[in-house]
Protein backbone atom coordinates (compact mmCIF):
# COMPACT_ATOMS: atom_id res chain seq x y z
CA UNK A 1 0.00 0.00 0.00
CA UNK A 2 1.64 3.65 -1.00
CA UNK A 3 2.66 5.94 1.75
CA UNK A 4 2.92 9.76 1.87
CA UNK A 5 5.05 10.40 4.76
CA UNK A 6 3.93 7.38 6.58
CA UNK A 7 0.14 8.33 5.89
CA UNK A 8 -2.07 5.50 3.89
CA UNK A 9 -2.58 6.95 0.45
CA UNK A 10 -4.65 3.95 -0.86
CA UNK A 11 -8.20 5.85 0.21
CA UNK A 12 -10.94 3.82 -1.61
CA UNK A 13 -9.55 0.45 0.36
CA UNK A 14 -8.94 2.08 3.99
CA UNK A 15 -12.69 4.04 3.85
CA UNK A 16 -14.24 0.88 2.62
CA UNK A 17 -13.52 -0.39 6.19
CA UNK A 18 -14.67 2.74 7.81
CA UNK A 19 -18.47 3.72 9.07
CA UNK A 20 -19.63 7.05 7.00
CA UNK A 21 -19.93 8.66 10.49
CA UNK A 22 -16.55 7.69 11.51
CA UNK A 23 -14.84 9.52 7.89
CA UNK A 24 -13.66 12.78 8.05
CA UNK A 25 -13.84 15.20 4.38
CA UNK A 26 -12.54 18.92 4.32
CA UNK A 27 -13.25 20.89 1.77
CA UNK A 28 -12.29 24.92 1.30
CA UNK A 29 -13.30 27.59 -0.46
CA UNK A 30 -11.01 29.99 -0.87
CA UNK A 31 -11.64 33.32 -2.26
CA UNK A 32 -9.56 36.78 -2.86
CA UNK A 33 -11.03 38.26 0.14
CA UNK A 34 -10.82 34.90 2.87
CA UNK A 35 -11.48 31.38 3.10
CA UNK A 36 -13.99 28.88 4.50
CA UNK A 37 -13.09 25.11 5.79
CA UNK A 38 -16.05 22.66 5.96
CA UNK A 39 -16.06 19.34 7.31
CA UNK A 40 -18.09 16.67 7.29
CA UNK A 41 -18.35 12.86 8.33
CA UNK A 42 -19.00 10.39 5.14
CA UNK A 43 -22.76 10.64 5.19
CA UNK A 44 -22.41 14.69 4.86
CA UNK A 45 -23.58 15.91 7.91
CA UNK A 46 -21.22 18.98 9.22
CA UNK A 47 -19.13 18.63 11.87
CA UNK A 48 -17.49 22.09 12.02
CA UNK A 49 -17.26 25.53 10.14
CA UNK A 50 -13.77 27.21 10.42
CA UNK A 51 -13.17 30.60 8.51
CA UNK A 52 -9.48 32.24 7.75
CA UNK A 53 -7.86 34.40 5.35
CA UNK A 54 -7.22 34.38 1.35
CA UNK A 55 -5.41 31.40 0.23
CA UNK A 56 -4.51 32.78 -3.38
CA UNK A 57 -1.31 30.98 -4.32
CA UNK A 58 -0.05 33.56 -6.84
CA UNK A 59 -0.30 36.40 -3.92
CA UNK A 60 1.07 34.42 -1.00
CA UNK A 61 3.20 31.36 -2.73
CA UNK A 62 2.81 28.17 -2.16
CA UNK A 63 4.42 27.67 0.92
CA UNK A 64 2.27 30.30 2.42
CA UNK A 65 -0.90 29.16 0.97
CA UNK A 66 -0.18 25.92 2.70
CA UNK A 67 0.17 27.38 5.71
CA UNK A 68 -3.08 29.14 5.92
CA UNK A 69 -4.65 25.75 4.75
CA UNK A 70 -3.36 24.25 7.96
CA UNK A 71 -4.10 26.49 10.17
CA UNK A 72 -7.70 25.78 9.07
CA UNK A 73 -7.26 22.28 9.60
CA UNK A 74 -5.52 22.29 12.64
CA UNK A 75 -7.90 24.72 14.60
CA UNK A 76 -10.56 22.52 13.31
CA UNK A 77 -9.25 19.64 14.68
CA UNK A 78 -9.15 21.37 18.25
CA UNK A 79 -12.84 22.20 17.73
CA UNK A 80 -13.69 18.57 17.21
CA UNK A 81 -11.25 17.39 19.83
CA UNK A 82 -8.88 14.83 17.36
CA UNK A 83 -5.37 14.48 17.96
CA UNK A 84 -3.39 16.76 15.47
CA UNK A 85 -1.55 13.21 14.52
CA UNK A 86 -4.25 12.01 12.79
CA UNK A 87 -5.00 12.94 9.01
CA UNK A 88 -8.67 13.45 7.33
CA UNK A 89 -9.14 10.97 4.88
CA UNK A 90 -9.08 14.15 2.23
CA UNK A 91 -9.54 17.44 2.14
CA UNK A 92 -10.44 19.31 -1.01
CA UNK A 93 -9.13 22.61 -2.25
CA UNK A 94 -11.15 24.70 -4.32
CA UNK A 95 -9.27 27.91 -4.00
CA UNK A 96 -8.98 31.38 -6.10
CA UNK A 97 -5.98 31.30 -8.37
CA UNK A 98 -6.01 26.93 -8.54
CA UNK A 99 -6.89 26.96 -12.55
CA UNK A 100 -3.14 25.12 -13.51
CA UNK A 101 -2.11 21.92 -12.89
CA UNK A 102 1.20 21.62 -12.28
CA UNK A 103 0.35 24.81 -9.59
CA UNK A 104 -2.09 22.30 -7.85
CA UNK A 105 -0.10 19.58 -7.58
CA UNK A 106 2.90 21.55 -6.31
CA UNK A 107 0.41 22.56 -3.63
CA UNK A 108 -0.82 19.64 -2.57
CA UNK A 109 2.98 17.81 -2.26
CA UNK A 110 3.80 20.88 -0.54
CA UNK A 111 0.96 20.93 1.80
CA UNK A 112 1.77 16.91 2.66
CA UNK A 113 5.74 17.87 2.67
CA UNK A 114 5.38 20.61 5.43
CA UNK A 115 2.60 19.04 7.74
CA UNK A 116 2.28 15.10 6.77
CA UNK A 117 -0.79 14.64 9.26
CA UNK A 118 -2.93 17.36 8.26
CA UNK A 119 -4.95 14.92 5.75
CA UNK A 120 -4.20 11.90 3.51
CA UNK A 121 -4.63 13.06 0.44
CA UNK A 122 -5.93 17.01 -1.11
CA UNK A 123 -8.04 17.41 -4.03
CA UNK A 124 -6.91 20.74 -5.87
CA UNK A 125 -9.00 23.16 -8.18
CA UNK A 126 -10.28 26.27 -8.93
CA UNK A 127 -13.01 28.02 -6.73
CA UNK A 128 -15.45 28.21 -10.17
CA UNK A 129 -15.53 24.20 -9.65
CA UNK A 130 -16.29 24.36 -5.91
CA UNK A 131 -19.35 26.63 -6.54
CA UNK A 132 -20.95 24.76 -9.48
CA UNK A 133 -20.45 21.45 -6.94
CA UNK A 134 -22.47 22.59 -4.38
CA UNK A 135 -25.69 23.71 -6.85
CA UNK A 136 -25.82 21.07 -9.27
CA UNK A 137 -24.65 17.37 -9.64
CA UNK A 138 -23.47 17.61 -13.17
CA UNK A 139 -23.27 20.79 -15.83
CA UNK A 140 -23.35 24.69 -15.53
CA UNK A 141 -22.26 28.17 -15.11
CA UNK A 142 -20.42 30.00 -12.37
CA UNK A 143 -20.17 33.60 -12.67
CA UNK A 144 -18.28 35.15 -9.87
CA UNK A 145 -18.41 38.65 -8.86
CA UNK A 146 -16.55 39.34 -5.51
CA UNK A 147 -13.01 41.25 -5.29
CA UNK A 148 -12.38 40.05 -8.43
CA UNK A 149 -14.41 38.00 -11.31
CA UNK A 150 -14.76 34.60 -13.24
CA UNK A 151 -16.42 32.39 -15.09
CA UNK A 152 -16.66 28.64 -15.95
CA UNK A 153 -18.86 26.49 -17.60
CA UNK A 154 -19.01 22.83 -17.35
CA UNK A 155 -21.12 20.90 -19.57
CA UNK A 156 -22.86 17.90 -18.79
CA UNK A 157 -20.28 15.90 -20.50
CA UNK A 158 -17.34 16.93 -18.39
CA UNK A 159 -16.00 19.71 -20.33
CA UNK A 160 -14.87 22.83 -19.22
CA UNK A 161 -14.64 26.34 -21.03
CA UNK A 162 -13.08 29.35 -19.05
CA UNK A 163 -14.23 32.86 -19.25
CA UNK A 164 -12.03 35.57 -17.40
CA UNK A 165 -10.26 35.29 -13.72
CA UNK A 166 -7.09 36.56 -15.29
CA UNK A 167 -6.36 39.11 -11.90
CA UNK A 168 -6.83 42.88 -11.87
CA UNK A 169 -4.11 43.61 -14.48
CA UNK A 170 -5.70 41.81 -17.11
CA UNK A 171 -9.39 42.06 -16.26
CA UNK A 172 -11.69 41.20 -13.48
CA UNK A 173 -14.57 42.51 -15.20
CA UNK A 174 -17.96 43.78 -13.41
CA UNK A 175 -15.96 42.81 -9.99
CA UNK A 176 -15.64 44.97 -6.73
CA UNK A 177 -12.07 45.58 -7.56
CA UNK A 178 -13.23 46.66 -11.31
CA UNK A 179 -16.22 48.60 -9.93
CA UNK A 180 -13.70 50.80 -7.48
CA UNK A 181 -10.85 51.41 -10.11
CA UNK A 182 -13.36 52.42 -12.73
CA UNK A 183 -14.99 54.72 -10.43
CA UNK A 184 -11.47 56.17 -9.05
CA UNK A 185 -10.55 56.46 -12.87
CA UNK A 186 -13.65 58.65 -13.84
CA UNK A 187 -12.53 60.76 -10.54
CA UNK A 188 -9.12 61.39 -11.75
CA UNK A 189 -9.42 62.35 -15.44
CA UNK A 190 -12.61 64.45 -14.30
CA UNK A 191 -10.34 66.24 -11.90
CA UNK A 192 -7.41 66.24 -14.44
CA UNK A 193 -9.66 68.04 -16.92
CA UNK A 194 -8.56 64.82 -19.68
CA UNK A 195 -12.27 63.48 -19.49
CA UNK A 196 -15.34 64.51 -18.36
CA UNK A 197 -16.61 61.53 -16.44
CA UNK A 198 -20.12 60.23 -17.75
CA UNK A 199 -21.77 61.33 -14.45
CA UNK A 200 -21.14 64.15 -12.05
CA UNK A 201 -18.27 63.24 -9.66
CA UNK A 202 -20.16 65.14 -6.55
CA UNK A 203 -20.78 61.66 -4.84
CA UNK A 204 -17.98 59.74 -5.42
CA UNK A 205 -15.14 61.97 -5.10
CA UNK A 206 -16.12 62.75 -1.45
CA UNK A 207 -16.68 59.31 -0.92
CA UNK A 208 -13.00 58.33 -2.13
CA UNK A 209 -11.87 61.16 0.39
CA UNK A 210 -13.42 59.74 3.31
CA UNK A 211 -13.03 56.08 2.84
CA UNK A 212 -8.96 56.15 1.93
CA UNK A 213 -8.79 59.00 4.62
CA UNK A 214 -7.34 61.50 1.81
CA UNK A 215 -7.63 64.94 0.94
CA UNK A 216 -6.17 65.44 -2.27
CA UNK A 217 -5.03 63.20 -5.71
CA UNK A 218 -1.47 63.58 -4.76
CA UNK A 219 -2.10 61.69 -1.40
CA UNK A 220 -4.12 59.02 -3.18
CA UNK A 221 -0.97 57.94 -4.96
CA UNK A 222 0.68 55.81 -2.15
CA UNK A 223 -2.85 53.64 -2.07
CA UNK A 224 -2.01 52.72 -5.79
CA UNK A 225 1.24 52.01 -5.43
CA UNK A 226 3.33 51.81 -2.68
CA UNK A 227 0.35 50.79 -0.29
CA UNK A 228 -1.82 48.85 -2.48
CA UNK A 229 -4.26 46.13 -1.24
CA UNK A 230 -6.30 44.99 -3.53
CA UNK A 231 -8.93 43.59 -1.00
CA UNK A 232 -9.38 47.17 0.60
CA UNK A 233 -9.40 49.19 -2.87
CA UNK A 234 -12.25 46.48 -3.72
CA UNK A 235 -14.25 47.28 -0.80
CA UNK A 236 -14.74 50.71 -1.70
CA UNK A 237 -17.62 49.61 -3.68
CA UNK A 238 -19.63 48.85 -0.52
CA UNK A 239 -19.31 52.98 -0.54
CA UNK A 240 -20.48 52.49 -4.55
CA UNK A 241 -23.51 50.43 -3.41
CA UNK A 242 -24.33 53.22 -0.73
CA UNK A 243 -23.87 55.63 -3.62
CA UNK A 244 -26.72 53.49 -5.74
CA UNK A 245 -29.38 53.55 -2.84
CA UNK A 246 -28.87 57.51 -2.70
CA UNK A 247 -30.02 57.63 -6.39
CA UNK A 248 -26.33 59.01 -7.05
CA UNK A 249 -25.90 58.62 -11.17
CA UNK A 250 -22.52 57.92 -11.40
CA UNK A 251 -22.82 54.72 -9.00
CA UNK A 252 -26.13 54.02 -11.06
CA UNK A 253 -24.19 54.22 -14.28
CA UNK A 254 -21.30 52.06 -12.71
CA UNK A 255 -23.44 49.11 -11.65
CA UNK A 256 -25.01 49.31 -14.94
CA UNK A 257 -21.88 48.94 -16.44
CA UNK A 258 -20.90 45.88 -14.02
CA UNK A 259 -24.21 44.20 -15.10
CA UNK A 260 -23.16 44.57 -18.53
CA UNK A 261 -19.91 43.32 -18.08
CA UNK A 262 -21.44 39.69 -16.18
CA UNK A 263 -23.78 39.47 -18.99
CA UNK A 264 -21.42 39.06 -21.70
CA UNK A 265 -19.16 36.78 -19.47
CA UNK A 266 -22.66 34.50 -19.81
CA UNK A 267 -22.77 35.04 -23.39
CA UNK A 268 -19.35 34.42 -24.33
CA UNK A 269 -19.27 30.88 -22.71
CA UNK A 270 -22.76 29.98 -23.33
CA UNK A 271 -22.22 29.22 -27.00
CA UNK A 272 -20.02 26.13 -25.82
CA UNK A 273 -23.02 24.65 -23.89
CA UNK A 274 -25.08 21.70 -25.39
CA UNK A 275 -28.36 22.54 -26.73
CA UNK A 276 -29.45 20.40 -23.57
CA UNK A 277 -28.50 22.55 -20.59
CA UNK A 278 -30.22 25.55 -22.33
CA UNK A 279 -33.24 23.59 -22.49
CA UNK A 280 -33.70 22.48 -19.15
CA UNK A 281 -36.52 23.99 -16.93
CA UNK A 282 -35.66 27.79 -16.58
CA UNK A 283 -33.07 27.65 -19.36
CA UNK A 284 -29.11 28.00 -18.66
CA UNK A 285 -28.56 27.62 -14.96
CA UNK A 286 -25.29 30.20 -14.08
CA UNK A 287 -24.41 30.11 -9.93
CA UNK A 288 -24.18 33.34 -9.28
CA UNK A 289 -21.23 34.02 -6.24
CA UNK A 290 -19.25 36.68 -4.62
CA UNK A 291 -20.49 39.95 -2.75
CA UNK A 292 -21.03 42.07 -5.62
CA UNK A 293 -24.30 39.98 -6.91
CA UNK A 294 -25.90 41.28 -2.94
CA UNK A 295 -26.24 44.78 -5.18
CA UNK A 296 -28.44 42.65 -8.21
CA UNK A 297 -31.08 45.61 -8.52
CA UNK A 298 -28.36 47.88 -9.50
CA UNK A 299 -26.81 45.40 -11.79
CA UNK A 300 -29.56 44.19 -13.14
CA UNK A 301 -30.50 46.99 -15.83
CA UNK A 302 -26.94 45.93 -17.55
CA UNK A 303 -27.50 42.98 -17.16
CA UNK A 304 -30.63 42.36 -18.65
CA UNK A 305 -30.03 44.50 -21.77
CA UNK A 306 -26.47 43.23 -22.74
CA UNK A 307 -28.49 39.34 -22.27
CA UNK A 308 -31.05 40.54 -24.23
CA UNK A 309 -29.06 41.74 -26.98
CA UNK A 310 -26.13 39.92 -27.63
CA UNK A 311 -29.37 37.19 -28.06
CA UNK A 312 -27.02 33.90 -27.52
CA UNK A 313 -29.10 33.07 -24.66
CA UNK A 314 -32.85 32.49 -25.00
CA UNK A 315 -33.45 31.88 -21.29
CA UNK A 316 -31.82 31.27 -17.97
CA UNK A 317 -31.56 31.55 -14.20
CA UNK A 318 -29.86 33.20 -11.92
CA UNK A 319 -29.20 31.27 -8.53
CA UNK A 320 -27.45 31.85 -5.53
CA UNK A 321 -25.85 29.69 -2.72
CA UNK A 322 -27.68 29.21 0.30
CA UNK A 323 -24.61 27.64 2.09
CA UNK A 324 -20.75 28.02 1.42
CA UNK A 325 -19.06 26.42 -1.63
CA UNK A 326 -17.23 25.00 0.94
CA UNK A 327 -19.80 22.24 0.94
CA UNK A 328 -19.19 21.28 -3.08
CA UNK A 329 -15.64 20.69 -2.30
CA UNK A 330 -16.30 18.63 0.23
CA UNK A 331 -18.53 16.60 -2.39
CA UNK A 332 -15.40 16.48 -4.70
CA UNK A 333 -13.49 15.36 -2.46
CA UNK A 334 -15.98 12.70 -1.38
CA UNK A 335 -16.30 11.18 -4.83
CA UNK A 336 -12.15 10.64 -5.39
CA UNK A 337 -12.14 8.44 -2.43
CA UNK A 338 -15.46 6.99 -3.66
CA UNK A 339 -17.37 7.56 -0.50
CA UNK A 340 -21.03 6.25 -1.83
CA UNK A 341 -22.52 7.51 1.33
CA UNK A 342 -21.85 11.28 0.70
CA UNK A 343 -25.66 13.01 0.72
CA UNK A 344 -25.39 15.64 -1.73
CA UNK A 345 -28.21 18.41 -0.96
CA UNK A 346 -28.31 20.43 -4.15
CA UNK A 347 -31.90 21.12 -4.09
CA UNK A 348 -31.38 23.19 -0.79
CA UNK A 349 -28.06 24.73 -1.34
CA UNK A 350 -29.84 26.72 -3.78
CA UNK A 351 -32.13 29.87 -4.29
CA UNK A 352 -33.36 30.95 -7.74
CA UNK A 353 -33.60 35.14 -7.51
CA UNK A 354 -33.86 36.31 -11.46
CA UNK A 355 -35.61 34.22 -14.16
CA UNK A 356 -35.46 35.75 -17.81
CA UNK A 357 -37.12 34.38 -21.14
CA UNK A 358 -36.43 36.22 -24.28
CA UNK A 359 -39.50 36.02 -25.82
CA UNK A 360 -41.02 37.64 -22.48
CA UNK A 361 -39.03 41.04 -23.72
CA UNK A 362 -39.75 44.08 -26.08
CA UNK A 363 -37.70 43.15 -28.76
CA UNK A 364 -34.30 45.07 -28.50
CA UNK A 365 -33.83 48.20 -31.01
CA UNK A 366 -32.80 51.62 -31.43
CA UNK A 367 -36.25 52.99 -30.75
CA UNK A 368 -36.97 50.89 -28.00
CA UNK A 369 -33.84 50.80 -25.67
CA UNK A 370 -34.73 48.56 -22.79
CA UNK A 371 -31.75 49.73 -21.37
CA UNK A 372 -32.86 53.39 -20.90
CA UNK A 373 -36.64 51.76 -19.50
CA UNK A 374 -35.14 49.68 -16.52
CA UNK A 375 -32.58 52.65 -15.55
CA UNK A 376 -35.22 54.69 -15.48
CA UNK A 377 -37.27 52.65 -13.20
CA UNK A 378 -33.94 52.39 -10.50
CA UNK A 379 -33.36 56.34 -10.57
CA UNK A 380 -36.78 57.38 -10.10
CA UNK A 381 -36.35 54.89 -6.77
CA UNK A 382 -38.86 52.44 -8.48
CA UNK A 383 -37.60 48.90 -9.30
CA UNK A 384 -39.59 48.66 -12.81
CA UNK A 385 -37.36 45.91 -14.63
CA UNK A 386 -39.53 43.22 -16.32
CA UNK A 387 -38.43 39.95 -14.19
CA UNK A 388 -40.56 36.76 -15.37
CA UNK A 389 -41.14 34.09 -13.38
Amino acid sequence: MEKVNGVSNNLSTDNLKKNPEDIRIGGVEGGSTHSTLFVVDGRGNKLSEVRGPHTNHWVLGIEGTAERINDMIVRSKQELEIPLSVPYDIVGLNLSGCEEEKSNRLLADTLHRLYPTSARQYEVGSDTLGSLKTAVRNGGVVLISGTGSNCLLIDNDGKSYGCGGWGHMLGDEGSAYWLAHRACKYVFDDLDGLQKAPKPISYVWPAMQQYFEVKDQQSMLPHLHADFNKCKFASFTKELAIGCDRNDPLCLELFYQAGVQLAKFVSAVSGKAHMEMKLEKGGLKVICVGSVWKSWCYLKPGFITEIHDHCSVDELTLVRLTTSAALGSCYIAADKIDCMTMNKTYQNNVEEFFHYKRENLPPATPNNCLAYKLAAGYKNGVDQSIEIR
